[in-house]
């Protein structure tokens, strides 16, 4: 009977999340649920194994791991999980073959980069896999990389002749020693197999019998003794970048020769030519230790070039004098031109002396030169910052493994040439799932594999045809591939809100922030934060972290945003008290933000606002008289102000301060609003004399006596209505100096009044 596939589907998705908040045991139970839907699906295992590995059941996660594989088919991100158990369990054997087939399946995706560093973790765990390290010798002897290639080939000839295979072993080191002909330990490994010693690293006990077939490898080393004809192969390769740099500096030293306009000609010169021509003539022959002689005996006649320091480095370099080498490479990383080779040849330099994080510093230097070629220059500084953030990062105690595999991986990315448009299409495949934040190109080193960057790229894909479920599994595998990969983890914050789960979604963006803030990448934990805000408006909490980590890094009009989004929270949740305290608070903060954005008055108008709902009118004038003198052109907030003078009893101040706000009109030019702002202050209040007699003034000045008489008299009529005698008898006085048409009546009325 078929399981119900909709609770398979909720019981791994809570496996997941419980997986996420670290509650194991819940993530076991909702994972067993699962299976008993549906039972040949990988993904419930791999949790399961997940689960048991972060709880130290080793046995249990192995068991799982591969059934996750079994289902899967064999696919890799399962395959490498039951190595990674087999490893921790110590069943190193065993560990090696499952890294040796993963290395076969990539090889088959045509994936050789991934295929080798399998090979090369197979045969660190079990050194005698003889498949192993055919394999890689003779793919680094096709990539031209004469080190490692002749490192593989001993090894191959130490095992074969441990198994009493010495004519085998033989043909291994002729192998390497066609790459390199002088090279000492091939020549050392020859003489002892033919004496019959022991090579280096071979034990007494019997090696570990793999399944590989000796004679299948002893023909294939056959064969490629045959393939080879004529001449030692070429040295190894240095780097691209080195390659171009070292080329431009012979290039600039030879022009530097045949450019004699300006120079003094005398003896010194004449032997300094004489010396930068042997120097790099001796150079382009190989003849390494006589170039440096030459380049030494210029230099200390007063040669300061960097081309030359930078072609004496790299000889220093080739003879393992790696201080010396040192010295050179930072004369020459001053100069733009030898700038990019000159750091990585410090990096190399740093790093076969052990140290490794000097090696970053340069190595990351490299990168970050890089990338920098490949961006807009409105992304800089960012880009930057994300560089010093990796550094801190593999920098970081204990992290020392992380640190030597992205130098592998940045020797391994520029060693080829294309490496800029290498460069370039990393930046673009980047970019394409970059919307969560910027990337950077030390990201694909960073990753762990290849494989992460294209699950995060076929989630994208996924997303965008609006397949969201498959789009959240594929991430999964992401994040299962490198857990502490937080591009991965914003991306599937990003699915789950586009999947309607925003309260999921916010609570995975506030632990990527808070990871971002742990690790020092302040910009990371800002956007990170406002991403939770942005799925969760009213988490005030969150809000309000966001805001402290604003104000801390000066990040000010951000942090002015977010207050007046705290406020408008409080207001929609009917929390008037609290709206006002925060725009309070911000306003301590408005001095510190830009002008453009007028911080102050907007923050006043809001807590002033909310004082007038409350008929709070006294707190709203202090408010009213602030905004007043920020903007004085403000009609609306003068003829506030004006209101709210009335309202606290204050009518003196109110027409004094409608007064100001006339003669401002009128200087301004724009006295023709006057009448209109004192029509409608009478409208309201048609029985404040002072009110009456300034629109009447002016309607006498314009020559409307009619509507002068007109206000005046129903002046009159309010007055003696409250029994204020005395104001209506001056009132009617100023009617019939108008002379209004029925003045006999205002007469008669101004003698019952007369005293």
């Amino acid at each position: 009977m078929a399981g119900n596939r909709a609770r398979f589907e909720e019981a791994l998705n809570r496996g997941h999340s419980h997986s996420w908040d670290q509650n194991w045991q819940e993530a076991i139970a909702e994972f067993k649920v699962a299976i008993e839907e549906v039972a040949n699906e990988p993904a419930p295992y791999a949790g399961l194994g997940m689960a048991y590995l972060e709880m130290n059941q080793l046995k249990d996660a192995l068991e799982n791991y591969k059934l996750a594989a079994r289902f899967s088919r064999g696919d890799v991100i399962y395959l490498r999980q039951v190595a990674d158990a087999q490893e921790r369990l110590g069943h190193y054997g065993e560990a090696g073959k499952t890294y040796m087939a993963i290395g076969e399946v990539e090889l088959n995706r045509r994936r050789l980069t991934e295929a080798m560093d399998n090979w090369n973790r197979a045969v660190r765990l079990e050194p005698d896999l003889l498949r192993g390290h055919q394999r890689l010798a003779s793919i680094y002897e096709r990539q031209g990389s004469v080190h490692n290639a002749i490192r593989e080939y001993l090894a191959i000839a130490r095992i074969l002749n441990s198994q009493g295979k010495s004519e085998n072993a033989l043909q291994a080191c002729q192998l390497a020693l066609k790459l390199d002909p002088r090279n000492a330990e091939v020549l050392t490994a020859i003489e002892q197999i033919r004496s019959g010693e022991k090579l280096a690293g071979e034990s007494d006990s019997p090696s570990f019998q793999s399944s590989d077939s000796i004679s299948e490898v002893a023909q294939h080393m056959a064969a490629a003794l045959q393939e080879k004809s004529g001449g030692a192969s070429k040295s190894a390769d240095a780097a691209s970048p080195v390659q171009d740099a070292r080329r431009l500096a012979s290039e600039k030293l030879a022009e530097d020769l045949f450019d004699d306009e300006g120079m003094e000609l005398n003896a010194k010169t004449l032997q300094l030519t004489t010396l930068i021509s042997k120097a790099l003539d001796f150079q382009t022959r190989g003849m390494t230790n006589e170039a440096i002689s030459a380049y030494e005996e210029a230099m200390s006649l007063g040669l300061d070039n960097t081309a030359a320091h930078f072609n004496l480095g790299l000889l220093y370099q080739d003879k393992l004098r790696f201080e010396d080498a040192i010295r050179e490479f930072e004369l020459s990383v001053k100069d733009h031109d030898f700038r990019l080779a000159s750091y990585f040849s410090l990096g190399e330099c740093h790093r076969a002396r052990g140290r490794i994080e000097k090696a970053l510093e340069h190595f990351i230097n490299v990168l970050k030169i890089v990338d920098l070629a490949t961006v807009q220059h409105s992304q800089a500084d960012r880009l930057i910052e994300l560089y010093e953030n990796l550094a801190d990062s593999l920098m970081a105690q204990g992290e020392r493994d992380q640190a030597s595999a992205f130098a592998n991986a940045l020797v391994e990315f520029l060693s080829h040439k294309g490496w800029e448009d290498k460069a370039k299409e990393a930046r673009g495949r980047l970019d394409a799932i970059s919307d969560s934040g910027m990337m950077i190109l030390g990201d694909m080193l960073t990753a762990g594999s290849e494989q992460v960057l294209e699950s995060l790229y076929l989630s994208q894909e996924y997303a965008r045809r609006g397949m969201y479920d498959t789009a959240v599994e594929e991430t999964y595998r992401a994040i299962q591939l490198s857990h502490d990969y937080l591009p991965a983890h914003i991306q599937l914050g990003e699915l789950l809100g586009k999947q309607g789960r925003r309260e999921t979604a916010a609570q995975k963006f506030i632990t990527v922030a808070d990871t971002y803030r742990n690790r020092g990448d302040v910009n990371g934990a800002i956007i990170s934060y406002e991403k939770s805000v942005e799925m969760m408006p009213l988490d005030l909490a969150a809000r309000n972290r966001l805001i402290d980590l604003l104000k801390q890094h000066g990040q000010i009009d951000r942090a002015l945003e977010h207050y007046l989004a705290v406020g408008d929270a409080y207001y929609q949740l009917a929390q008037i008290d609290k709206a006002r305290d925060t725009y309070q608070e911000a306003l301590k903060l408005a001095p510190r933000g830009t002008d453009e954005q007028q911080w102050k008055a907007r923050l006043l108008r809001l807590a002033a606002e909310i004082d007038m709902q409350r008929f709070d009118w006294r707190r709203a004038l202090t408010a009213y008289k602030e905004l007043r003198g920020l903007d004085p052109n403000d009609e609306r907030t003068a003829i506030t102000l004006v209101d709210l003078y009335y309202k606290v009893g204050q009518p003196v101040n109110a027409v004094g301060e409608l007064d100001n706000y006339l003669k401002q009109l009128v200087r301004s030019g724009r006295g023709a609003k006057v009448v209109g702002i004192l029509e409608d202050m009478v409208r309201q209040r048609p029985s404040d004399a002072n009110l009456v007699d300034r629109l009447s003034r002016l309607y006498i000045q314009q020559k409307r006596q009619a509507d002068a008489i007109e206000l005046l008299d129903k002046l009159g009529e309010a007055q003696l209505e409250a029994n204020e005698t005395q104001a209506a008898y001056q009132t009617i006085e100023k009617i019939l100096s108008l002379n209004p048409p029925n003045a006999a009546s205002y007469k008669q009325l101004l003698a019952q009044l007369r005293p």
